[in-house]
């Protein structure tokens, strides 16, 4: 049996299952669409989830007002698929609270700074710490008489500390989901990322302390990476560099496969890139504009063999050639 309760589907994912459903409900539907819809449900165990969830929300139409359930089953075609699509949305995504019931998404959306997807930004803070965001990222700020604290909500921040100008020396802390990185004099990034926090030192040293009682901490230095959860803390692993390739406009592949690079690139752009499992492997070599996606997956196209493919809107698909 499918599930239908999980909150980690990619956004994506999921509105690829409601164009899908409003596809099939639309009274119009090819024998080819028909299999396209089924390839596309077989791709993955994450499609099977999001179908579920789809279908099992709404299955729920007789439970809205009568009016509601008849605007989406009794008009032209198209229309009837927009109002279908419009309501698996709904009751997918945002009935079900696309993962609002862990108050990431909401929390993001109230943070005190916060970029779009595809965005990023500078913030100077009242010390003189510069915060760079990158796509879909957000953070709080909160400084008190006895600490300098930014809260990562989501995403990836890129922080130069400053000295503390009251002359209280007060500690500067990032906390994430599963622990805390203390500054220890400056650069360094940290990401938030499913169930563990990455951070990455570009000049001088951090400590991490991640969040469960008694937890060992360690001090990682510049030219080091690593990530943690909130009971331990992954080995450390070194790294060249001097600031987040993408502060620079770019994103950065070092014989890297084109299944990660396409993940990485996907965070630039609305919708989902989904990369046939025959090519997955393939390696990418080369730096490349994060401001201009489109123009990256063309890149691909002229020098791997691979074809892109826009099955639906905001749904890319990378195959072999």
């Amino acid at each position: 049996m499918l599930k239908s309760d999980r909150t980690d589907i990619h956004p994506g994912i999921l509105a690829e299952a409601a164009e899908w459903f409003a596809i099939l409900g639309s009274g119009q539907v090819s024998e080819t669409e028909i299999e396209q819809w089924q390839a596309w449900l077989n791709a993955h165990p994450d499609h099977q989830a999001a179908w579920s969830r789809v279908e099992f929300f709404t299955h729920k139409l007789q439970s809205l007002p009568s009016q509601a359930a008849s605007a989406a089953l009794n008009q032209p075609d198209l229309y009837r698929r927009r109002t279908l699509k419009a309501l698996a949305i709904f009751s997918a995504i945002g009935l079900f609270g696309w993962q609002i019931s862990q108050g990431r998404y909401l929390q993001a959306w109230t943070a005190d700074y916060q970029t779009a997807v595809g965005a990023t930004q500078t913030i100077t803070l009242a010390d003189g710490t510069k915060v760079i965001l990158d796509t879909d990222s957000a953070f709080n700020v909160e400084y008190t008489p006895d600490l300098r604290k930014l809260q990562l909500v989501s995403g990836e921040i890129y922080i130069e500390t400053a000295p503390d100008n009251t002359g209280l020396h007060r500690p500067f802390v990032v906390d994430s989901q599963e622990g805390r990185v203390r500054a220890l004099g400056t650069r360094f990034s940290a990401r938030q990322l499913p169930g563990n926090s990455q951070v990455s030192v570009f000049a001088d040293a951090v400590e991490i302390q991640p969040s469960k009682p008694k937890s060992s901490k360690l001090t990682l230095h510049a030219g080091q990476t690593t990530r943690f959860n909130a009971e331990q803390i992954e080995a450390v692993t070194a790294m060249r560099a001097d600031r987040p390739t993408w502060t620079q406009g770019f994103l950065l592949a070092d014989n890297m496969p084109l299944s990660e690079f396409l993940l990485e690139l996907n965070r630039y752009r609305h919708g989902y890139i989904t990369c046939d499992p025959r090519i997955a492997a393939l390696r990418i070599v080369g730096a490349f504009p994060i401001n201009d996606t489109e123009r990256v997956l063309a890149m691909l196209e002229e020098t791997l063999p691979v074809k892109i493919s826009n099955p639906l809107p905001l749904w890319v698909k990378v195959l072999p050639r």
